[in-house]
């Protein structure tokens, strides 16, 4: 991302941790339940046991990284200019959203469930005049994020003529 003339960082905010938590604890139970099949029923996979857990940790981590990498470029970026929501759906999809500061009507969060609320996570919605929204899931400490775009957008605001 390039920043614009002027134009200062402010915050990055990501997904909580615990929306990683899937995908690290699909692939341990897997290579857990492989090994106890190996290890418990004496099933050597046809002579090819080692090779086929090496094959399988090898996916399992292409799986992990490439979750990782979707969960470092999926941001909310805060500058003293705009807001902006770069999202990462998958390896190769992206799209990215700024709004300006001046275009944005309301910010609103929402914790729901217990989890979210044990491990103070939650969506951060942002709408602008023509009822567009920008929704970010699962990011830590919604009510701080709300404070920080709050506080840039009075900080920051262009001089009225």
């Amino acid at each position: 991302m390039v920043l614009r003339e002027n134009e200062k960082l402010i915050k990055v905010i990501r997904r909580h941790k615990s929306s990683l938590g899937g995908t690290w604890s699909l692939s341990a139970g897997l290579v857990f339940l492989f090994l106890f099949v190996f290890f418990y029923f004496k099933f050597n996979f046809f002579g090819y046991g080692w090779q086929a857990f090496s094959v399988l940790v090898f996916i399992l981590a292409l799986v992990c990284l490439a979750k990782l990498y979707v969960w470092k470029n999926d941001a909310l970026v805060i500058t003293n200019q705009r807001v902006i929501r770069n999202e990462q759906s998958g390896l190769f999809n992206k799209t990215v959203t700024e709004i300006l500061y001046q275009d944005v009507h309301e910010i609103t969060f929402n914790k729901k469930g217990l989890a979210s609320l044990m491990n103070n996570y939650g969506d951060l919605i942002i709408r602008t005049p023509s009822e567009h929204k920008i929704i970010f899931e699962k990011i830590s400490d919604p009510e701080k994020v709300v404070e920080i775009i709050n506080q840039t957008r009075t900080s920051y605001a262009p001089p009225k003529l």
